[in-house]
């Protein structure tokens, strides 16, 4: 069973509940965030149901341009911006891209042997 498009999708509204999440923090509208998250996370969202209408070069594209995109923005301001935004919200963020890396580049298992 491939659950990949699941977790991508799972990943993509979790990149917007972190843009979200941003205001919420600051008790004000961040825009920047708001965009940046939602943008993101729309494209993994968009790759999940790529993966599951079976489109697997189409998926793993857009999942890894998103994560890419977000893993090295919040890699970037955790290192040097860290008095400002190292927080929670960004720590995890980090290591779910890194969990989607995974999901998107590791082999998927042949269905013969399934």
């Amino acid at each position: 069973m491939n659950i990949r498009w699941l977790l991508m999708i799972f990943y993509g509204l979790f990149v917007i509940w972190t843009g979200l999440a941003r205001s919420v923090e600051a008790h004000a509208f961040k825009p920047n965030a708001f965009w940046f998250c939602l943008i993101t996370g729309l494209l993994a969202v968009s790759a999940g149901y790529a993966l599951k209408a079976e489109k697997r070069w189409l998926g793993r594209v857009l999942a890894l341009t998103a994560t890419l995109i977000v893993l090295g923005y919040y890699t970037f301001t955790f290192i040097n911006e860290a008095e400002s935004d190292a927080s929670t919200r960004v720590a995890l963020v980090i290591i779910a891209s890194i969990g989607s890396l995974c999901v998107a580049t590791l082999p998927q298992r042949s269905q013969d042997n399934a």
